[in-house]
């Protein structure tokens, strides 16, 4: 389920990114669209980079919990006792 989330907001970040990257230089410096387009560029960038954090962080805890089940799940060797 979190790969999914992280999927999806990756998708949202870069269409943020990229739609304010290209609105960018049809706007006039000093006009408040500029200052949208720059606020919705970082707001972009932020979502992308959250979500790689996230992705990175859930997949080496994945990998961690994979490898500690081999290490937990051996089996019990019982041994007889002398009568």
């Amino acid at each position: 389920m979190i790969d999914t989330a992280t999927r999806a907001l990756l998708s949202l970040g870069c269409f943020v990114a990229a739609g304010s990257a290209l609105m960018l230089p049809v706007t006039d410096a000093g006009t408040g669209e500029r200052v949208v387009s720059i606020l919705a560029l970082l707001l972009g960038l932020g979502i992308v980079v959250g979500s790689v954090v996230v992705r990175r962080l859930s997949f080496r805890r994945r990998h961690r919990d994979d490898a500690m089940s081999d290490l937990i799940d051996d089996p019990v060797v019982t041994t007889k006792e002398n009568p």
